[in-house]
């Protein structure tokens, strides 16, 4: 009698199985009113039959649509999916392989900046880069393999993400981890600079103080004497070589030395002076001489530092702790071509790295007894620089 009523039950629920949906699955969810059969798991997948080439085709008369997984059917011997369509089995294959996450590479870190570096990754065709654990989100750098950070904290440490990826997919994050140096504002720092680079005019040694918290910029920190001064100005009109610092044209790398007479190196005809980008960093002869990450100043930083100090005149900009004095600067002289020192003492003219409206101006920051502003220079003429870093 048990028998019988087990078979019972056994037959009645075969029945009801051959008719209706059914769902696999730990949370006895209904399964999808589109599937006859609905599989779901978070740590399972479906696994058809596996079987050697000889064995599939041994299948007698597959039906359109059958699945199998071969395990030599790869020219290679290897594994592969199978589906037999339209009177043939195919081959399901992808071309590509997901990447594996990236390794971290040798970071370089400054107190405010950090260089972030990865290692490339086999199959990957680019990189995405976050602050967050979030790929979504992430910046994508191409094929490149680093990127800068700045406006950092010092001595913190910093974790970030990178993560390869193809056609296929992404990887898992590579974990990028770092500590900023301590703060380097307000030590000194001395620069042998040689001529040898074609930047520096003339061999000379130079000790730069720093400061920071000027107002406009306060987390930036900033050298108090024009690039090339031997040393601080006794007063914002200062007409003295030393205190002047070199002279450069717009986004050229090679800084000139005007004595009162003479200028060295000889100077370039203006001819070639048409900029349509913001200075270069590998122009930038405050990297070049300084070292990374220090800079020209931005057209915005020239405009903080305006705003925040309310310069005015040549006393406003001279009474910050820059100490911004009227160092002059060098002319074209069209007929002769010649780099003439001018308004050393009266007019103090410094560039920033942003181009201007045309290609023959770029931005910088003038000022003179009655007036203080942002002004378009002429790119073939020569201007000062203040160098600073983030």
């Amino acid at each position: 009698m048990k028998r019988a009523l087990l078979f019972l039950i056994c037959f009645l629920v075969a029945g009801a199985m051959a008719v209706a949906q059914i769902g696999i699955n730990s949370d006895a969810t209904a399964p999808d009113p589109s599937a006859g059969l609905d599989v779901k798991f978070t740590d399972k997948g479906l696994l058809p039959p596996r079987m050697t080439k000889s064995q599939r085709n041994l299948i007698a008369t597959p039906a359109e649509g059958l699945i199998v997984i071969c395990t030599d059917c790869m020219t290679d011997q290897t594994t592969t999916l199978c589906v037999y369509s339209g009177g043939a089995w195919r081959l399901l294959t992808c071309s590509c392989t997901e990447p594996v996450a990236p390794t971290a590479g040798t970071h370089q870190f400054f107190d405010h900046t950090i260089v972030w570096n990865w290692n490339s990754v086999l199959y990957a065709t680019g990189c995405k880069w976050n602050t967050t654990n979030n790929y979504y989100t992430a910046i994508d750098f191409g094929a490149s393999t680093s990127t800068i950070e700045s406006g950092l904290n010092s001595t913190t440490s910093y974790i970030r993400y990178v993560w390869a990826y193809n056609v296929c997919g992404h990887s898992p994050p590579g974990i990028l981890t770092q500590t900023t140096a301590t703060s380097f504002c307000g030590t000194v720092l001395t620069i042998s600079h040689s001529p040898l680079g074609g930047v520096a005019p003339v061999d000379k040694t130079v000790t730069y103080n720093t400061v920071s918290g000027v107002p406009g910029e306060p987390t930036k920190c900033w050298i108090t004497t024009n690039l090339g001064a031997s040393g601080q100005a006794i007063g914002v009109s200062d007409s003295t070589e030393a205190s002047a610092g070199w002279y450069w044209q717009f986004n050229k790398k090679q800084g000139y030395k005007h004595d009162g007479t003479t200028i060295t190196p000889d100077w370039p005809s203006p001819f070639t002076q048409n900029e349509t980008s913001d200075w270069l960093t590998t122009n930038d002869p405050c990297k070049l001489e300084l070292g990374f990450p220090w800079r020209i100043p931005t057209h915005t930083e020239w405009g903080n530092l305006q705003n925040a100090g309310g310069w005015n005149n040549w006393i406003d900009p001279w009474n910050s702790p820059l100490k911004l004095h009227a160092a002059g600067w060098l002319y074209i002289e069209q007929t002769w071509i010649i780099g003439n020192l001018e308004d050393r003492g009266s007019v103090g003219q410094y560039w920033s790295s942003s181009a201007g409206s045309s290609p023959y101006d770029g931005w910088g920051f003038v000022f003179s007894d009655n007036y203080s502003t942002a002004f378009l220079l002429t790119t073939w003429y020569g201007y000062s620089l203040r160098c600073v870093r983030d």
